[in-house]
């Protein structure tokens, strides 16, 4: 393998076209997404790899006993979440190109502050507490360029592709539909706390917990097995008052496991595939606070 870095003039088209592919998936009409969707290339792998039992949602409620180990047990993995406190993780990243299948690729950092769990607030810096989670990803591109700036605090979040001045900010109220083709919820929900949400529906076979979570206006059923490989699938429906509700996008990860570990991640409407994998990760100190303070309100030489 070839360690060269590419000539300058091929760089800035490799990044440019990865902002161009940010740009155009961010930009695919939220019509095109009405016809139903599945999980594209990860589906199958999910079902395999974490086989979930008969039964489901529309299914009759597990009996009292299973139900409560169902509680118990979601109860536990959003302790380990929980747990695991301020961080920082080191990534490396290869992204697919839908249309013709070229790999781009990106290096960076993730910096993770948990929410709060039953009301206790989790720190993220000497001064700061997040109660409600946050994160901040940057990704460089080759050359060291700022290929993707993502701030998410709450339910606000900051979208950036510098290269092509793309920003792009929503919050609670942002139409789930304009998002389509930017992972956003997704990664708030994977990233901050991907056990949440309301408990529909739990049992257990062939050494895996099967849960069928509501968050919002998304379905997520998540599979957890022995060896700690998590999978899950998020369907996120319209919810437009007075229209038909429809399937919006589907979207499918799994993982190695909480915490540092490969993630492989796909999106049914665009296509999108991505490998995520985790060089390092920082527990022992603390992000730097500012990280999670939205950049648009940093005054310059503020940092980030």
């Amino acid at each position: 393998m070839t360690t060269s870095l590419p000539a300058p003039g091929r760089r800035a088209r490799r990044i440019v076209g990865a902002g161009r592919l940010l740009l155009s998936l961010a930009w695919v009409p939220a019509c095109a997404a009405s016809a139903p969707q599945r999980g594209g290339p990860l589906d199958a792998e999910l079902a395999r790899l974490l086989p979930r039992a008969s039964g489901g949602a529309s299914a009759a409620r597990p009996d009292p006993s299973a139900w409560r180990e169902g509680r118990e047990r979601l109860a536990d993995l959003r302790r380990e979440v929980e747990g695991a406190g301020p961080r920082t993780l080191r990534v490396r990243l290869a992204l697919r190109e839908p249309r013709t299948g070229h790999m781009l690729e990106a290096r960076g950092a993730i910096a993770v502050a948990p929410p709060a769990l039953e009301g206790r607030a989790r720190t993220a810096g000497s001064d700061v507490v997040e109660p409600e989670g946050a994160l901040r990803m940057i990704l460089l591109g080759p050359g060291g360029t700022t290929a993707l700036d993502l701030w998410v605090r709450g339910d606000r979040f900051r979208f950036a592709v510098p290269a092509l001045d793309l920003l792009r900010r929503g919050d609670a109220s942002t139409p789930r539909a304009s998002l389509r083709g930017l992972p956003v919820d997704f990664l708030r929900w994977w990233m901050l706390h991907p056990a949440a949400g309301k408990l529909l529906w739990y049992s257990r076979a062939a050494s895996t917990d099967s849960f069928v979570l509501r968050d919002g206006d998304a379905v997520i059923d998540l599979r957890v097995n022995d060896r700690g490989v998590i999978g899950a699938r998020r369907t996120t429906w319209s919810t437009a008052e007075g229209a038909r509700r429809r399937r919006l996008d589907e979207e499918v990860v799994i993982a190695e496991g909480i915490g540092c570990g490969n993630v492989r991640y796909a999106q049914a409407s665009t296509g999108l595939l991505i490998t995520v994998i985790c060089e390092a990760e920082e527990r022992e100190r603390a992000p730097d606070p500012r990280a999670f303070v939205d950049p648009d309100s940093l005054r310059p030489g503020d940092g980030s």
